[in-house]
C-alpha cells in the first residue's frame, strides 16, 4: 500500500507538471468524470467484498490448510489496490476532476485543500477494500498460534489508516505543499536570483528538509512509546553498543497485537529510531528480537537508506536525462513532425516507472538479505560458547576467526542463522503471509530462509554475496557521480534546456 500511497501523490505531482494534456474527458463532462473519480472506488470495493467472502468460504471448507486462502487473498487484494491506482491515475491525468478544485488560482497555498479533495477517492477506494478485508484478517488471526485475540473494525481501520496511509501522506502533503508554492512563486524567485534552475533547487531543499524530519513526525503518527528499562532493553542497547549503532530512542510500536514486525527510520543519529511492533515483542522470545532487531540494525550499519537516495538521485537523472534528449533531437513544435510535449513527458514517466519498478525492486531484495545476515550475526555474541552446532565462525578451521567469535567477509554463524529463521517464521505465520509468497521489495520469506541457511553451510558463497553487495553500492555511487557530473556540465553550459523551451513554448 505503501507504494501505490505513492504513486497516488507521484500522479498529483505529474497533473501539476502538465500532464493534463492526456485527457480523454471532455471538460464539460461532469457524468464520465464522476463515473472515473467515484463509482471506480465504489466498483472495486465491491470486488473486495466479494473476494472476502470467498476467502472466508476457502477457510471454512479447508481450515487444516489456510496458505491456499492466504495466497488467494494476498494476490487478490495486491490487483485491486493495483487497479485503485490505475483508476486513480485515469481520473488525475484524464478527465477534468483535479481543475474542479485549482484552488491555486486564488493563491498557491490554498492549493493543497484542492489536492487533498481530489486524492480523497483513492483514500475511499482504500477504506472500502479494508472494510471488506476485515472479517478475513479476524478470521486469520483466530486461526494462527496467537489466536483468540479478537479484532475490533475501528481498530483495524485506525491501524492501516495510520500506517499504511498517514505514513505516506503526511511527508508528501508536505512536500506538495512546498511545490505548490514553489510552482506558484517561481517567475519571482528566478527574477530574484537570476537563475533558471532557482525553484527547482528550493523545491529539492524542502523535500530533503522533510525526509530528514519525516522520523519525528511518524513516531506521532504512529502511536509509539519508549521501551521500558529491563533486560531486554539492555540486551538491546548492549548490540548497540557492541555494532556501533547511534539512535535517538527504541521504541514499542503500539499496533493492538495487529502487527508483528519491526522498522528502522532516520538516516542521522539524532532523528533515528528503532521501532520494535507490540505484537513482535508478545510473541518471540529475546533471541527472536535480538534477531529481528539485528535485521533493522543492518540497514543503518550497511547504509542503505543512503544508497536508495543514491539509487533515487540516479533515477531522476536518468529519467531527466531521457527527456531532454528527446526534446533536444526528436521534439517538435506544434503542428511539425515530431513528438509533442505530453508524448515526452510520457516517456518519462515510462522510463521512471520501468527503473523503479525493476532496479528498486532487485537492489532492495539484496538489501534486505544482506540485513538478514547482520541479523543473524547479531544474535551470538559470545563466541564459540554460545553456538551449540558446527559453525563455519565459532567452530571454524581458521583458529583466529573461531577465537575471536566473529563474522568475517558476511560469514554467517549456523546458530544465528537458526535463530533468525525461526524468527521469519513466525513473522510468516502471526502475519498470515504465504511462505513462498514475495513481493516487489522482498523475496519469499521461504527463500530468505534457504539462502541464509546456505550461507551459514557454505562461507564461500557467504563471501561472493558480500563482494556482490559492494559492487551494486560502488556501480550505484559511480553512476550517480558520473550523471551528476554530466548534468551540471551541461546545465552550465546551455542557457536553456530544450525541455524547458517545450514547456515554456518556446522553439
Amino acid at each position: 500500500m505503501h507504494i501505490t500511497t505513492i504513486l497516488a501523490f507521484a500522479c498529483l505531482f505529474w497533473h501539476a507538471e502538465g500532464l493534463g494534456a492526456w485527457r480523454f474527458v471532455r471538460n464539460d463532462d461532469v457524468l464520465w468524470t464522476l463515473t472515473a473519480t467515484i463509482a471506480w472506488p465504489l466498483v472495486l470495493g465491491g470486488a473486495a467484498a466479494i473476494v472476502g467472502r470467498r476467502v472466508r468460504n476457502l477457510l471454512s471448507a479447508r481450515p487444516d490448510a489456510p496458505d491456499s486462502a492466504h495466497l488467494f487473498h494476498h494476490r487478490a487484494m495486491g490487483v485491486l489496490r493495483i487497479l485503485l491506482l490505475c483508476g486513480f491515475g485515469v481520473a488525475v491525468l484524464g478527465t477534468n476532476w483535479p481543475s474542479w478544485f485549482a484552488y491555486g488560482r486564488v493563491t498557491p497555498a490554498l492549493q493543497l485543500f484542492g489536492d487533498l479533495i481530489v486524492v480523497s477517492p483513492f483514500l475511499l477506494g482504500a477504506l472500502l477494500q479494508w472494510m471488506a478485508s476485515f472479517r478475513v484478517e479476524r478470521a486469520f488471526h483466530q486461526s494462527t498460534e496467537g489466536g483468540g485475540r479478537s479484532l475490533r473494525l475501528r481498530s483495524y481501520l485506525d491501524f492501516n489508516i495510520r500506517h499504511q496511509f498517514l505514513v505516506v501522506a503526511v511527508p508528501m502533503t508536505l512536500i506538495l505543499f512546498a511545490a505548490n508554492l514553489v510552482r506558484g512563486y517561481e517567475a519571482p524567485l528566478r527574477r530574484w536570483s537570476g537563475w533558471i534552475w532557482t525553484p527547482d533547487v528550493v523545491l529539492v531543499v524542502c523535500a530533503c528538509a522533510v525526509f530528514i524530519t519525516a522520523p519525528l513526525l511518524l513516531c506521532r503518527i504512529w502511536r509509539t512509546e519508549p521501551l521500558e528499562a529491563g533486560p531486554l532493553r539492555e540486551r538491546l542497547e548492549l548490540i548497540c553498543e557492541r555494532i556501533g549503532l547511534r539512535c535517538r530512542d527504541i521504541l514499542i510500536w503500539k499496533s493492538d497485537g495487529l502487527m508483528i514486525n519491526a522498522a528502522v527510520m532516520g538516516i542521522f543519529a539524532p532523528v533515528r529510531y528503532v521501532l520494535l511492533s507490540d505484537a513482535l515483542l508478545s510473541t518471540m522470545d529475546v533471541r527472536q528480537v535480538e534477531a529481528v532487531f539485528g535485521h533493522e540494525a543492518g540497514h543503518v550499519r550497511h547504509r542503505h537508506i543512503q544508497h536508495f537516495l543514491v539509487f533515487a538521485l540516479l533515477g531522476w537523472i536518468v529519467a531527466a536525462a531521457s527527456m531532454e534528449v528527446l526534446a533536444r533531437t526528436l521534439g517538435g513544435a506544434p503542428g511539425q513532425p515530431g513528438l509533442s510535449l505530453t508524448a515526452i513527458q510520457g516517456i518519462g514517466a515510462a522510463v521512471t516507472l520501468v527503473f523503479w519498478g525493476i532496479g528498486f525492486g532487485w537492489v532492495s531484495r539484496r538489501f534486505e538479505r544482506q540485513a538478514d545476515v547482520f541479523g543473524a550475526q547479531c544474535v551470538v555474541a559470545d563466541g564459540v560458547d554460545d553456538c551449540g552446532q558446527p559453525c563455519s565462525v565459532h567452530r571454524s578451521e581458521d583458529t583466529t576467526v573461531a577465537q575471536a567469535g566473529i563474522a568475517q567477509a558476511g560469514r554467517v554463524c549456523a546458530t544465528g542463522a537458526e535463530v533468525f529463521a525461526s524468527a521469519l517464521k513466525r513473522v510468516a505465520v502471526l502475519n498470515g503471509i504465504p511462505v513462498e509468497e514475495r513481493s516487489w521489495r522482498h523475496s519469499s520469506i521461504g527463500s530468505r530462509i534457504r539462502f541464509l541457511l546456505s550461507l551459514a553451510g557454505d562461507p564461500a558463497r557467504a563471501e561472493r554475496f558480500d563482494r556482490l553487495i559492494r559492487r551494486i553500492k560502488m556501480g550505484m555511487v559511480a553512476a550517480a557521480v558520473v550523471g551528476s557530473l554530466a548534468s551540471a556540465y551541461y546545465w552550465s553550459t546551455v542557457s536553456q534546456p530544450s525541455l524547458a523551451k517545450f514547456q515554456a513554448g518556446v522553439f
